[in-house]
């Protein structure tokens, strides 16, 4: 382990969060300090509200908080990748802004991968048998997930039952080797990681998670769906 590293770093992608990221900052902040690891956490802003403002009077008392502002930036996997890419970790995490998988999920996730330095990472995963789903998403959302699911297995682009869900964690060096090769900005970029880990030969595992819709979703299914679905099948081509 290098010394110099944190022990944990969390990523969190902000766009246009003000309403939810003071309560997630907080519920962060108190799992960090109950679990007594070394932790950054590095939200990345997007968008024009008071996220910005937000995030930085609270780094202002918290040495550990770390954001990253891009005001212009457009799309998840741009503001993930920025986040990694800054990340000083021996465990880099990303997860939503919403905390749909709560903290004390995220706990038993970080923890799985310090009991298996076997692997390289692991993605949570809304639809494995142990997943314990409290409040479900929308049933056109849940509908439109799965067919974008099984359009990724047709076409190669996965074995996992859900690339989606926005709870990932690597080791260190699989993380910025993985996000050092990563072109996709939008919501596709989960499954060009994944398939850059596969090529990569990192050893990823799918795990069950505590999940709940939090609601107020800003992704618009006949726009972002259909980049989302484009996005992956060019990847066809480029993992041929």
């Amino acid at each position: 382990m290098n010394q110099d590293r944190p022990s944990l770093s969390v990523v969190i992608p902000a766009r246009n969060e003000e309403a939810r990221l003071p309560k997630t900052l907080g519920l962060i902040r108190e799992w960090i300090a109950r679990s007594g690891r070394s932790t950054e956490v590095i939200p990345v802003v997007q968008g024009y509200d008071r996220t910005t403002e937000i995030v930085e009077t609270a780094a202002g008392s918290d040495p550990d908080l770390h954001p990253i502002i891009q005001h212009s930036g457009n799309g998840k996997g741009m503001a993930v990748r920025l986040g990694i890419t800054a990340a000083r970790g021996e465990i880099i995490l990303f997860t939503d802004a919403d905390l749909s998988v709560p903290v004390e999920c995220l706990e038993e996730l970080v923890s799985m991968m310090e009991r298996q330095p076997e692997l390289d990472g692991i993605l949570g995963s809304r639809r494995l048998p142990g997943s314990n789903i409290v409040i479900k998403q929308p049933p056109m959302r849940r509908l439109s997930g799965w067919a974008f699911n099984r359009a990724l297995k047709l076409g190669g682009l996965t074995g996992y039952a859900d690339t989606q869900c926005g709870c990932k964690l690597f080791r260190h060096n699989a993380a910025k080797a993985i996000f050092a090769r990563s072109e996709l900005d939008g919501f596709a970029f989960d499954v060009e990681i994944l398939k850059l880990a596969e090529v990569l030969g990192y050893r990823m595992k799918e795990a069950p998670v505590t999940w709940a819709d939090a609601g107020g979703s800003r992704v618009w299914l006949p726009r972002d769906g259909f980049r989302a679905l484009r996005d992956a099948w060019s990847l066809r081509k480029r993992f041929a």
